[in-house]
């Protein structure tokens, strides 16, 4: 591997892969990596080699590459939104797409101020995220959403009109003898006192991942955690924006995360990128419900555009991409592979000290370890960097407690991994662990 790189993202340069087909990248080293995280970053959803993908690629390059979406429209577009609303169970009403969750999550706070606008309240700046989380890399979604560490360089930058109550963490936050529906309420009640504090004619809109991501390293929220929030939004007209541009496309266990852990209720807008286009292009989307899309159509459009939004051939890849998932009934397979993944793993780590929690939904798990900030390199980097010698691809994430203290390992393998793929992970992180753990007690 040369120790140099062109590429501005790193000091120097990454493990460079030649080839991939499904789950397995091929280095040019010679090593096969065993990808437990879908490239990544939770993306490659459908693993790598597709040739259904790859052949609707081509021929809509051949048949239209391009059409600017505020000139032309263009079928595949079309089909793309009506696939996707059409399963939502009557909550979405119209859709947009456009390049990454971080332009997905820009345009749904823009449309948001854009709805109370058409609404005659224009006083409805205010935009209340939960902390820790992560809503995308631009300034906006760098302000809603709050990880220390991606924030702190750009703090000047950042907007005043952001607010932050908890994020949901319930083993470590709830209460001697308090239900996860307690806990849910409390938090749902530092909602309002928020709004309240505010002043809720000020509060545009509530911003949360449907699972938490990176933030938290994979945390689904407690039993009767939305319901009471959404209670609290609905006493004050607030509205709901859901996150999903990690947790869904599927990889919940659902098309849509709200369906998997939402207990009923349905975003005002939504945002979703990531196993949208399986990493085959470069793909988000933002999906309003009924009132949004009302009121945007009746103000004349949305105001939001960019080039590439409603880009033809981004569009085919990822109507293939859900098309596939549903033909091949891969949600299924999500759910029992994550169903095993979670056994499998809290088996396999009993006894290891270091391993706090284990958790997740669908094939989006997180193993939770206890180690210090103060240790460098982090307990996460070195367990990352110990599989990966393993064989084996995974995400580390530092932080996931408070934004400063937690470490946890992030698995989201495609959605067409194998039982014997499944074991394989477990048996390559859970070896890992056991040598990190045992390089520690040598330094100490």
């Amino acid at each position: 591997m040369k120790s140099e790189t062109a590429q501005l993202h790193h000091t120097s340069a990454q493990p460079l892969v030649i080839s991939s087909t499904g789950l397995e990248y091929t280095l040019e080293t010679g090593q096969v990596i065993l990808d437990a995280i879908s490239g990544g970053a939770a993306v490659n959803c459908l693993g790598n080699g597709n040739k259904e993908i790859s052949d609707v690629m081509v021929a809509q390059v051949e048949k239209m590459a391009y059409a600017y979406h505020q000139a032309l429209g263009n079928e595949q577009s079309e089909k793309l939104a009506l696939f996707l609303t059409e399963r939502s169970g009557g909550g979405l009403k119209a859709a947009a797409f456009l390049n990454s969750g971080s332009e997905a999550m820009e345009a749904a706070l823009k449309l948001a101020r854009e709805y109370w606008v058409g609404m005659g309240q224009p006083s409805r700046t205010q935009i209340i995220g939960r902390f820790p989380s992560y809503h995308g890399n631009t300034l906006g979604v760098l302000s809603a959403g709050n990880v220390p560490a991606r924030r702190t360089v750009y703090e000047p930058l950042l907007s005043t009109n952001t607010h932050h109550v908890p994020s949901p963490q319930y083993k470590r936050r709830h209460h001697p003898n308090e239900s996860e529906e307690a806990y849910s309420a409390r938090l749902a009640a530092e909602l309002e006192s928020k709004i309240q504090a505010i002043g809720p004619e000020n509060v545009m809109c509530f911003v949360a991942e449907a699972v938490v991501g990176a933030a938290l390293g994979v945390m689904p929220p407690p039993k009767g955690y939305f319901p009471a929030i959404k209670k609290v939004l609905d006493k004050y007209d607030i509205l709901l924006i859901l996150d999903e541009v990690m947790s869904g496309s599927g990889r919940s266990g659902e098309l849509f995360a709200f369906q998997a852990v939402g207990e009923g209720v349905i975003p005002d807008i939504m945002a979703m990128a990531k196993g949208l286009g399986s990493g085959y292009v470069a793909v988000s989307s933002v999906l309003t419900g009924e009132r949004v899309t009302d009121r945007i159509r009746k103000s004349g459009g949305w105001k939001n555009s960019h080039s590439y939004q409603n880009h033809p051939i981004s569009c085919a890849v990822a109507l293939k991409v859900q098309e596939i998932v549903e033909r091949d009934s891969l949600l299924a397979n999500v759910r029992a592979r994550g169903e095993q993944l979670i056994q499998e793993l809290q088996e396999s780590t009993k006894g290891i000290e270091m391993v706090y929690d284990i958790r997740g939904k669908g094939l989006f798990v997180g193993v939770e370890l206890t180690g210090s900030s103060s240790l460098e390199p982090r307990l996460a980097a070195r367990i990352k960097s110990k599989t990966f010698q393993n064989g084996l691809l995974v995400m580390a994430m530092s932080g996931t407690v408070d934004g400063v203290e937690g470490e946890s390992i992030m698995l989201g393998p495609a959605y067409t991994v194998t039982k014997e793929q499944i074991s394989e992970i477990v048996r390559l992180l859970t070896k890992s662990i056991k040598e990190v753990a045992a390089d520690l007690e040598k330094e100490n």
